[in-house]
């Protein structure tokens, strides 16, 4: 009797899950946002000229000299003009989602990790963002598109929910 194995993903891009890509998406808690205490902590969201809702800017893992603080501060300063604040918090979960392969260039499954950080200053996006958005978490959840940047996005609130020091 033959023993059914286990069928592979078709999208599958390497042989194991070590092989697969990851994308670090940033859940940006803005310290000067200033709302009541009782309305909670805002998040920063980046807003692109083609795409109508607010999205979270995302990185790849950084190299290990460079390290993810810096590599945080340096995609907040950039992108939103913005200081980060503290150490960034990289997320224990992985979500699944299908994306690019960054060197084969074939499309397949890959991770999504939440990063939650900190950051202060006002908001200037660079040229390539029309602006960006200040969200409670509840407008950030119904605003996001999809279930998988939702996922994400809790996954951020919780790992920055305590700062680890």
């Amino acid at each position: 009797m033959t023993v059914p194995r286990p069928r592979m993903d078709p999208g599958r891009i390497g042989s194991s899950t070590a092989d697969l890509p990851e994308r670090y998406l940033l859940v940006v808690r803005h310290l000067d946002a200033g709302p009541p205490a009782e309305a909670g902590p805002r998040y920063l969201f980046a807003r692109w000229p083609d795409w109508p809702h607010p999205a979270m800017l995302s990185l790849s893992p950084p190299h290990p000299d460079e390290g993810l603080t810096a590599a945080v501060a340096s995609l907040l300063r950039a992108r939103l003009g913005v200081t980060l604040e503290g150490e960034p918090r990289l997320s224990d979960t992985r979500t699944p989602a299908r994306m690019r392969h960054p060197r084969i260039g074939l499309e397949g499954l890959g991770w999504l990790r939440a990063v939650a950080a900190s950051a202060s200053g006002e908001p200037q996006p660079d040229g390539l963002l029309e602006g960006a958005a200040i969200l409670a978490a509840d407008e950030a959840l119904v605003a996001l598109p999809s279930e998988v940047e939702r996922i994400v996005f809790r996954s951020g609130m919780e790992s920055g929910a305590e700062p680890t020091m």
